[in-house]
């Protein structure tokens, strides 16, 4: 699998969201479902693409410091912002297909006891399917919630592409 396979997937995962923009209104996009859920879906969305921006702004220092996120709470509440953002984010990751796979530094705090002492050492490819893997496990949740709502939802949205491909096979097999 090349970079550019990566980044292609990465884009569609994050472009499988869209769809259910359109059906959210802005208090659903806020709303918290207490006691099931103690995080509305703007807080998942503000928390995916805090995580890509950080990416983004460490692979051009070398060191990515996923503790140094910038937390951007207008992804929180604002779905046209963040439709904005995610926009934003798919043009800066089809910037990266021309890069190549280099070792770069990666730091974050495991332990809530003690910051991040030494980084690790990871790959442009390792941190895109991170990513992509962080993006699903929220989507996850966050499809759990439209369910919450009555909402629609693809049922591949939030499912593991392992998953999806495993499903699939089962299905092919079969009698």
């Amino acid at each position: 699998m090349t970079i550019t396979d990566i980044i292609n997937n990465n884009i569609a995962t994050l472009r499988s969201s869209s769809a259910i923009f359109d059906d959210l209104s802005d208090d659903q996009y806020n709303q918290v479902i207490a006691p099931y859920f103690s995080a509305s879906i703007g807080k998942h969305f503000r928390h995916i693409l805090d995580h890509y921006f950080c990416f983004l702004t460490g692979l051009k220092k070398g060191h990515i410091h996923y503790d140094q996120r910038q937390r951007d709470t207008a992804v929180e509440t604002q779905r046209a912002y963040t439709l904005n953002k995610l926009n934003k984010l798919i043009t800066d990751l089809k910037a990266l297909t021309t890069q190549s796979d280099n070792t770069i530094k990666v730091s974050l705090s495991s332990s809530p006891e003690k910051p991040c002492a030494a980084p690790a050492s990871s790959s442009l490819a390792r941190e895109l399917i991170f990513l992509q893997g962080h993006t699903t496990h929220h989507y996850a949740i966050i499809s759990a919630q439209l369910k919450f709502m009555e909402l629609p939802v693809d049922e591949n949205f939030g499912v593991a592409a392992s998953t999806q491909l495993y499903n699939k096979q089962q299905r092919t097999c079969a009698p």
